[in-house]
């Protein structure tokens, strides 16, 4: 796994400053003088500090990483669909994760399973299949917007769909 090549505790050594004085310089809270946060920022950048981003998920209890599950990548329409997600969510600070079910209902499950563990904030599911009451999606935590297609599906209807739905969960989480 990369890590940053620099810690808060490798600035703190750094400076002479507290951890917490760091974090605060970092986060430009007001409390810390201009000049120290300008030497602490100084030295961050100098040694490609990154921000942990296990780390401030779990404090903020928010992982700014969205998820969406469509039937395959490879056909270009469900690929449109994703850059246009893509372009939204990085506007927004979100990352994007994105899984594919291969139009298996088992799959889709095991995508759900594989985000329900709080590396994602929201998902969205694009499937071929009924949504049923499931333990699946009955027991999951997970703000999921469920959008079912078939093969009469307007394409662009769909599309629109999608991206509101996308649109809506962001809007939930960033209020």
């Amino acid at each position: 796994m990369y890590q940053s090549t620099i810690t808060l505790k490798s600035i703190s050594i750094l400076t002479g400053f507290s951890v917490s004085t760091v974090s605060k310089a970092l986060n430009d809270k007001a409390d810390i003088s201009t000049k120290t946060r300008t030497l602490i920022k100084t030295i961050a950048q100098k040694h490609n500090y990154v921000p942990n981003f296990t780390a401030l998920s779990l404090r903020k209890q928010q992982t700014k990483t969205l998820a969406i599950i469509v039937p395959e990548i490879a056909d270009s329409f469900y690929g449109c669909i994703i850059s246009e997600i893509q372009k939204f969510s990085f506007k927004h600070g979100y990352r994007l994760l994105v899984f594919q079910s291969f139009s298996s209902q088992k799959k889709e499950e095991q995508c759900l399973k594989n985000i329900n563990d709080g590396s994602v904030d929201a998902a969205i599911m694009v499937s071929n299949f009924k949504q049923d009451n499931s333990s699946i999606f009955v027991n999951n935590q997970l703000p999921i917007e469920y959008i079912e297609i078939s093969n009469t599906t307007n394409r662009k209807k769909l599309k629109e769909e999608v991206i509101v739905s996308f649109k809506a969960s962001l809007k939930r989480l960033i209020s």
